[in-house]
């Protein structure tokens, strides 16, 4: 059965016992594809807390206008469970200033919750800069740590990201598609340069419409797992499914 994110008839569905049921949507999608309902969902489930080691220092950020009321944020998990809109400003202000007088990494990235194409996001090492976008664009935003020292493709010294195909049938099984594909950058990574988000930001749009380069290194800023590996095998010495894939496959399970 085909139909939009929540709108398939879930509870219909699960009083005809016996059918093997396929759905293009499963119950409860939008926890994962709203940003900001994953963080919350991550940082209240201890399993997923205690497992999910791979995933950055996050927070859910409500504008300070929002005429629904928001609850600061406090210690512990149980406040953020039992407050279904809780704001994690003052958390997110406290780590920044930590990570400042300890002279870390601080840069950040602000992403709208349900923000696509590359759209609604800021990178900034200032808190106020990032709270004060959030603050003007009216929605729920995550502010998430930044990863500064990315794996870079050469040439061109540029960012990707990777897309990878996962199906869960009814009894929970879980498959990860075969084939996958990089998104590209068009443009050299720069870490002194925030403002320029062909450098920072492989969604699509955002290469094809800014960047002079687009598909100048692969055709349509896409490249796919055979030849990735390939690329890992000559300039790294290392293979996709032992290197990469096998943390891909720990972060679905």
């Amino acid at each position: 059965m085909l139909g939009e994110r929540n709108r398939l008839p879930f509870g219909r569905l699960g009083h005809e016992p016996g059918l093997v049921q396929l759905v293009n949507y499963y119950r409860g999608a939008d926890k994962l594809c709203h940003k900001a309902s994953l963080v919350k969902l991550i940082k209240t489930s201890p399993e997923l807390a205690e497992s999910c080691t791979w995933f950055p220092e996050s927070y859910v950020i409500y504008p300070t206008d929002l005429k629904t009321p928001v609850a600061p944020a406090q210690n512990g998990i149980h406040h953020l469970i039992s407050n279904p809109r809780t704001d994690e400003r003052e958390v997110f202000l406290a780590s920044y200033q930590k990570r400042k007088e300890s002279r870390e990494g601080n840069v950040w990235i602000a992403k709208s919750s349900a923000g696509a194409k590359g759209e609604g996001i800021l990178i900034s090492s200032e808190a106020t800069e990032l709270l004060d976008f959030i603050d003007n664009q009216g929605q729920v935003h995550v502010i998430q740590k930044y990863l500064e020292k990315p794996l870079l493709l050469e040439p061109g010294h540029r960012k990707f990201d990777i897309r990878s195909w996962v199906l869960v049938d009814h009894l929970y099984n879980i498959y990860l598609y075969k084939e996958g594909v990089l998104r590209t950058s068009s443009e050299p990574y720069n870490s002194a340069n925030f403002l320029d988000k062909t450098c920072h930001l492989t969604n699509h749009c955002i290469q094809k419409e800014y960047s002079k380069n687009y598909g100048r290194y692969e055709e349509g800023n896409e490249m796919f797992f055979e030849e990735f590996n390939q690329y890992l095998t000559s300039a790294l010495n290392v293979t996709l499914e032992n290197s990469i894939l096998i943390q891909v496959k720990n972060i679905i399970r």
